[in-house]
Order: C-alpha cells, then structure tokens, then sequence
C-alpha cells in the first residue's frame, strides 16, 4: 500500500533534511552553521533559507512561522523516505519483486556469519507468519 509519495530530494535538499532528523527542530541559521561545521563548507544563509522552504512548499518540513526566526521540522522520517526508495528502486530495477533485489544483494555480498544468522532468522520469522496466516484456511478448508 502506497502511502503519501514523497517528492525527489536533491543532494543538498537531503543533507538538510539529514541534519534536521539529528538535531531536531532548528532555524535556517542553525542549520547553516551544522552544514558549515559538518561539511567544511561556507553555504550562504539565503542558500540555506530557500532551500529549507522549498522542502516546505514539498510537504518534507513544517514552518513554524509562530516563533521568530522560524522553525522547521521534518514532516517524514528516515524510515519512510528509506521504504518509498527502496519500493521505487525495487519497482523499477526488479519489476516489483523485492525478492529479486535480495536474491541479488546476497548473491554479490561477502557476508559475515553474523549477517548470514541474521538473514536466516529473518527468513525463519516470514516463513512462521506466512504459515500462520495460511493456517485457517487451510483447517476450514480440511475440517469441510
């Protein structure tokens, strides 16, 4: 199920919104001092400003206009954003099918032990809930 679509990020639209779900709500000069300071780079307030309010206008951030200077929040999190371009990624590269993608990075990843007892109990645990859900099915099914 798709949820609200969350538009493309260039590459600095993504270090801030990065910055914000680190440090949490801060003002346009708050965060161009983190970037500045995390990045070794000088990047102009008006930069900064526009582009925070463009994330805005994109439904990424919240302006809290209330307070001066105002304050922005990230609307999304991490882990939407990671689920909407992984599913993306997948729907374009694989047609869809997720196992395809892990079937790929498996197949041209060294893994560790340690990664190969994780992926097992990963399996484990879908093949025990593919199997509960298909249970009562299957005994009205027999019981008939």
């Amino acid at each position: 199920m798709k949820q609200h679509q969350i538009p493309q990020l260039g590459p600095l639209e993504f270090a801030l919104v990065r910055m914000l779900w680190r440090h949490g709500p801060a003002t346009a000069k708050e965060v161009q001092a983190l970037y500045n300071r995390r990045r070794g780079r000088d990047l102009a307030y008006t930069t900064v400003m526009t582009l925070l309010t463009r994330l805005a206008e994109k439904g990424v951030l919240r302006v809290d206009r209330k307070r001066q200077p105002f304050e922005f929040t990230p609307l999304i999190t991490k882990e939407q954003l990671v689920r909407q371009r992984v599913e993306d990624f997948v729907e374009l590269f694989f047609n869809g099918q997720a196992v395809d993608l892990a079937v790929r990075l498996v197949e041209e990843t060294d893994l560790s032990q340690e990664s190969i007892v994780r992926l097992e109990e990963v399996l484990r645990r879908h093949r025990k809930d593919s199997e509960t859900a298909e249970s009562p099915e299957t005994s009205e099914g027999e019981s008939a």
